[in-house]
């Protein structure tokens, strides 16, 4: 990704200039927001830049996947930021880039698009079990460190979203993730499709119950009860979840009566403002 160096190199001239101009300030517990110091006035919200990355190929899947990051405009020199990671990105990072600019949050936004081939079958595959595994592990294993060397990204605060077929993948990796050190801390699924293996999911919530009691993540799952939407499935994982009782989980279920594509659109504002309330 020889181009991420040419950016970080722009990023850090106007993470200087921005420093230089006395502008920002320190940020909020969740750092999604800023404050000026004393006796300092206060820059008004900027909207984020949007770039294209160059595509990044990997060794778990075997195939390339085209990338966008949405960076804070306000950024102050040595701090770092929360990370979204948006699966589905050529459909879904603007939308939540607009949120993230009218809701005023400073926050990083990496968007995963996908490998393209008939009728999505590679998206489809590697957002079940098991192939998910795979995917999961191209995401923490290799995207995520390339991305977190060259932004500045806050380690400790890391969400990943999913819609669909890959709102299925966020409750799985939400399941797959490390019980002691995860590697996400927040999970948002879109009307996730979990009727595609009802018994596997169901099977992976006893068998990460029997690991660890233990499941430190702030999750939401929305449900899309329109016409067309899989809201009884998403029902049913909340279920699972509320059930296991597991520890340290915050888990919020959201129901829009929406279609399964515009639920997204129509809760985003909601969803990033339980995210990181």
């Amino acid at each position: 990704m020889y181009s991420l160096f040419k950016l970080f190199t722009r990023i850090l001239l106007c993470t200087l200039a921005v420093n230089l101009s006395a502008c920002g300030g320190s940020s909020s517990d969740s750092g999604t927001t800023q404050q000026s110091p004393p006796n300092q006035a206060a820059q008004s919200f900027m909207p984020g830049e949007r770039l294209q990355l160059e595509a990044f190929s990997s060794s778990y899947t075997g195939v390339s996947y085209p990338l966008r990051i949405y960076l804070p405009q306000n950024r102050i020199a040595n701090k770092r930021y929360p990370v979204i990671y948006v699966l589905d990105a050529e459909w879904r990072f603007d939308t939540i880039a607009d949120s993230l600019d009218d809701n005023k949050m400073a926050v990083i936004l990496v968007g995963v698009e996908n490998y393209v081939d008939e009728g999505y079958k590679h998206r489809e595959a590697y957002s079940q079990w098991p192939l998910a595994k795979d995917y999961f592990d191209f995401i923490r294993k290799e995207l995520a460190p390339d991305i977190e060397a060259h932004f500045p990204v806050e380690q400790s605060d890391r969400t990943i979203i999913g819609h669909s077929n890959t709102g299925l993948f966020v409750g799985l990796a939400l399941l797959m993730d490390d019980p002691q050190q995860p590697f996400f801390h927040r999970h948002v699924s879109f009307d996730g499709s979990f009727w595609a293996h009802t018994q596997a999911t169901s099977q992976l919530v006893n068998d990460r119950r029997a690991q660890s009691q233990v499941l430190n993540s702030r999750t939401i799952l929305v449900g899309a009860n329109g016409k067309v939407g899989n809201v009884l499935y998403v029902r049913e994982f909340d279920s699972q979840l509320t059930r296991a009782n597991f520890t340290q989980l915050d888990l919020t279920y959201l129901e829009y009566k929406q279609d399964h594509i515009p639920v997204v659109a129509h809760s985003v504002d909601d969803v990033l403002s339980a995210l990181y309330r």
